[in-house]
């Protein structure tokens, strides 16, 4: 089955499953309305401001726009008119959660293209090129870069890079950058050994050897039969892994603090979890933000499994 039919029916299923409720595949159903969500929250975040966000003051019961987030209210719980109640410095808990999605949507998808670009090309290289030079210095590269810890190696990258910047607090754009490029160049090695395993289990088949005996360049044959007919399922799952991950590594650095991550004042999700370290577990401004993060990372994990197993049941 051709790529094209294969995304029909990709979508057809998932029409199937909001009209149909026998049959359905709940990694897709859950797993797409995460990622629509995702999109809607950082189409929204665009028109917040947090520097514009209402802030309660509970003592008068009134509310009001500031322009700092220092010396102001309490997390409240019961705040009148707001949904979710606010956050430890006044601000409207609900609208912090649809701002937070700006601290990692963009850098996310800049992780997720940097693995995917180097992983594919140094894996597919690696795994078509096999018993030379070539593969073994590849092999040589992936291994050392992958016996370092990922999330030891960013903290470190980011300290050392933030340090010298001459505003660590004003740069928060290249702080974001940096950690997107230490993370997805530090996932290059899972891509690229998954890349060169298929493609290497594809070297003797039938096809390819049509296709070098049709005179087909070395490009062709990897480039169009091998990875984009191929190994679509692969690139697609570890997209939205690292998609996932990427979010509990700047959550996990924001909860940090310093200058690791995002700074206190720019709404994260890391950050609302920070400002509950001496609050109760059972808060709204504890649980709201938690289960954003699960259900995010838990949603793109179950999306990625579903689309590369319709894939692989396509191709087959």
């Amino acid at each position: 089955m051709s790529r094209g039919k294969v995304w029909t029916q990709l979508a057809r299923d998932f029409v199937r499953t909001v009209l149909r409720w026998r049959d359905v595949d709940y990694r897709l159903l859950f797993g797409g309305a995460i990622v629509v969500l995702l999109f809607v929250f950082r189409l929204a975040a665009i028109g917040l401001e947090v520097d514009s966000i209402e802030v309660y003051q509970p003592r008068s019961g009134t509310s009001g726009f500031v322009k700092s987030v220092s010396n102001v209210s309490p997390a409240c719980r019961d705040a009148p008119g707001y949904l979710l109640g606010t956050d430890r410095n006044g601000r409207s808990l609900a609208k912090m959660l649809v701002e937070a999605t700006e601290s990692f949507f963009d850098p996310a998808v800049l992780c997720c293209l940097i693995a995917l670009v180097l992983g594919t090309l140094l894996g597919a290289v690696a795994g078509y090129f096999r018993g030379g030079v070539l593969e073994q210095s590849i092999k040589l590269v992936l291994t050392v870069v992958a016996s370092y810890p990922r999330l030891v190696l960013v903290i470190v990258a980011v300290g050392i890079f933030t340090a010298s910047l001459y505003d660590p607090g004003g740069s928060l754009g290249l702080r974001l950058a940096m950690i997107a490029t230490f993370l997805g160049l530090s996932y290059v090695p899972v891509l690229a050994m998954a890349i060169y395993q298929k493609v290497g289990s594809f070297q003797r088949e039938q096809f390819v050897e049509a296709a070098r005996a049709h005179g087909l360049s070395h490009g062709r044959i990897l480039g169009f039969h091998i990875l984009w007919a191929n190994c679509t399922p692969v690139l697609a799952r570890h997209f939205f892994y690292l998609f996932g991950y990427f979010i509990l590594v700047e959550t996990s650095l924001s909860f940090l603090g310093g200058n690791y991550g995002v700074p206190a004042s720019v709404p994260s999700w890391g950050n609302l979890l920070a400002g509950c370290r001496s609050g109760s577990l059972m808060a709204p401004q504890f649980i709201a933000p938690a289960c954003c993060v699960v259900a995010s990372i838990l949603g793109l994990s179950l999306l990625g499994d579903a689309i590369g197993d319709r894939f692989e049941r396509g191709r087959g």
